[in-house]
């Protein structure tokens, strides 16, 4: 038995230094395997071995405890009851204990040493004699096991959690903090600019999880927002999954809230929320009205008492095994029995992660729960399906002009580019009556048939031309102003003068998706609207960019050539011309880096009246330019509007 032992030693150690790592090349899908030989294979060498090995120990141990013993059923039974009983107990101490506070790599070092260390305790003086042949393999095998140990890769699990977290180090996100938890790993990267924290990432073993990139907030904080919008009285809420915390941070903006219920299955999500620091980053933990409970939200949804007036969720990316039962009509039904009566959920559905028919499933499960449901989004496919218990009131003006005039919540709203209450109304999708039609013969996602959710790959060109049928302008405008939840629920003063808003959605969800004519967007923004998330947005900024370029300016007491680009965005979008323009001039006399520059230099200059100015800046750079469709539309475009003479 002590060989044995000593071979499973090894084999513990050696499966694992042996065990294949996947060479990336630079993309998240090069580490994700999708074929079940394939991952049969890799199990097959990690585990096998070593229970093999431990299997074939269980009659050799049973057969010399009965030489022990004597009583061949006392034995027989006494070993096998301490062998179920370390069966029970050995994953509680691997989950709970082992991987917390050691790691997987040096947990599985732990077990070789317990392996070799029982090797020793079963041996007797007689087994070490060199006089035995048994007693020089006995030697020769712990020396051969001495010699693994210290010429182990102990760095080896670096290069596993490197893999892991490489494909979304492409945006220069650097490792900040890495946790290895009972069920998973965590790894927080983050994204520094102008020497600040710009937005983190959480990867969970090989999947970004959440984040806190300025495109990302947008719809996370929408979960609080447009239910709390809708319902400005609420008292209570329920968050489903917390990944970094973005939605639970908007719901603690909201001072009438009383109690935040925040429910997770991992303890080390809410570990973390310490980790996301940094410039106007907040920990909305500390918040006393919160509270966090690790449970499963099924479990959490059917066990408690209490009833909410906001329940939201924000569940893992839907392929992800064990999600999908977080999207199916019983889940929603669970959601929908813990609403107070009025009370509003709202649930995250990432189309752009599907196939089409698999966003009907989804929908068709939602509203058979939700009759009133309806489906609203930003610019892009990341949409957001809401549902009440009961009809949806519309809410009382003052509490509705008290929710818009609170300083942190509407500050809040514009970083994600809702800059005023009519904006809300742009944000519709489609009501109930349209979910019946495009769902009409689809089966709903069910706990019973929960392939309905496939493995396929998400069609995103498919997915492209879903979306653009309901953000096209013209159709949008009509499904809103026809709807009878729209007029029936929806505040009067906010159906007002919204052409522009859904122009404004539309021509973003192009520009993000497809590419569009940028100056040509620039110009609409500037001249027909006050708005500045779409100003900011066509100069690749945001306010969260714009904020620490400015911070930095300060710091500087100049303007860094680094940061000119998000603050001529800035000035843009106040449109402070004068400013814009003594920027671009900076860049010019630098020497431009972005063509784009020149452009815009040139535009400026007409649309603030300086037109023989835009005149001496084209003649001058004409050589340099590169005649193509987009110099023809300009020039063209600046001599109809302003008189411009093109050069030549």
């Amino acid at each position: 038995m002590p060989l044995l032992l000593l071979l499973v030693a090894m084999g513990t150690l050696l499966s694992y230094v042996f065990f294949p790592v996947p060479i990336l090349q630079g993309d998240s899908k090069a580490f994700h395997i999708e074929s079940w030989p394939e991952i049969a294979r890799l199990s097959f060498a990690l585990m096998f071995p070593v229970a093999f090995l431990s299997g074939i120990l269980l009659p050799i141990i049973v057969s010399g405890v009965q030489d022990e013993l004597k009583n061949r059923m006392n034995s027989t039974g006494l070993t096998i009851l301490f062998n179920t009983v370390g069966a029970a107990v050995g994953p509680i101490l691997a989950c709970f204990v082992l991987l917390p506070w050691l790691g997987f790599q040096s947990s599985l070092i732990l077990s070789a040493i317990a392996y070799a260390a029982l090797a020793l305790l079963t041996c007797d003086k007689q087994t070490w004699s060199l006089r035995r042949p048994g007693g020089i393999a006995l030697i020769l095998l712990g020396l051969c096991f001495l010699l693994l140990l210290t010429l182990f890769p102990y760095r080896r699990n670096e290069t596993h959690f490197e893999n892991a977290r490489r494909p979304f180090e492409a945006d220069q996100s650097v490792l900040q903090k890495k946790i290895e938890g009972s069920a998973d790993t965590f790894q927080v990267l983050r994204r520094d600019l102008f020497g600040e924290p710009y937005y983190y990432r959480l990867v969970t073993n090989a999947y970004s999880m959440s984040g806190t990139h300025p495109r990302s907030q947008r719809y996370m904080r929408l979960f609080a927002y447009l239910p709390l919008a809708l319902r400005p009285q609420s008292e209570n809420a329920l968050l489903l999954c917390y990944g970094v915390g973005v939605t639970a941070d908007a719901f603690t903006h909201d001072p009438r809230l009383k109690h935040l219920d925040i429910v997770d299955t991992s303890k080390e999500v809410f570990d973390l929320a310490g980790s996301y620091t940094g410039f106007e980053y907040s920990n909305p933990l500390r918040d006393s009205r919160v509270r966090t409970f690790v449970q499963d939200a099924r479990f959490f949804l059917q066990a408690i008492p209490e009833r909410y007036d906001v329940i939201t969720g924000e569940p893992p990316p839907l392929k992800i095994a064990g999600t999908v039962n977080l999207y199916t009509q019983q889940f929603f039904e669970l959601m929908h029995n813990r609403l107070k009566d009025g009370g509003i959920a709202t649930f995250w559905l990432p189309i752009s992660e599907l196939t089409t028919n698999e966003s009907k499933a989804i929908l068709r499960a939602f509203h058979n729960v939700f009759a009133n449901a309806s489906v609203w989004a930003t610019c892009d496919l990341e949409w957001i399906m809401m549902g009440s218990k009961g009809p949806l009131h519309r809410p009382d003006q003052a509490l509705v002009w008290e929710f818009w005039s609170e300083a942190t919540m509407r500050y809040d709203l514009a970083r994600i580019g809702i800059e005023s209450p009519e904006q809300m109304s742009g944000l519709f999708v489609m009501d109930s009556d349209e979910i019946d039609r495009i769902t009409d013969g689809v089966e709903p996602l069910s706990d019973f048939y929960p392939k309905r959710l496939s493995d396929a790959h998400p069609d995103l060109k498919a997915a492209y031309q879903f979306g653009h049928h309901y953000f096209e302008t013209r159709r949008a405008l009509r499904r809103f102003l026809s709807s009878s939840f729209i007029k029936e629920s929806w505040p009067v003063e906010w159906q007002k003068s919204l052409d522009l808003f859904f122009l404004v959605r539309e021509m973003r969800f192009r520009s993000e998706m497809s590419g569009s004519n940028w100056l040509d967007d620039l110009d609409l923004y500037l001249r027909h609207s006050q708005l500045r998330a779409p100003v900011l947005s066509v100069q690749n900024s945001d306010e969260f960019r714009l904020a620490l370029a400015e911070k930095f300016s300060e710091r500087s007491h100049s303007v860094p050539a680094e940061a000119s680009p998000d603050l001529i965005a800035g000035a843009l979008a106040r449109r402070d011309f004068p400013a814009a323009i003594q920027l671009l001039e900076m860049e010019k006399d630098r020497g431009f880096s972005n063509i784009n520059d020149f452009f815009l230099l040139t535009y400026l200059y007409c649309l603030n009246g300086s037109v023989e100015k835009a005149e001496a800046l084209a003649s001058a750079g004409a050589g340099s330019i590169q005649k193509d469709w987009f110099v023809d539309w300009l020039w063209g475009e600046l001599q109809a509007q302003f008189g411009f003479h093109p050069p030549g």
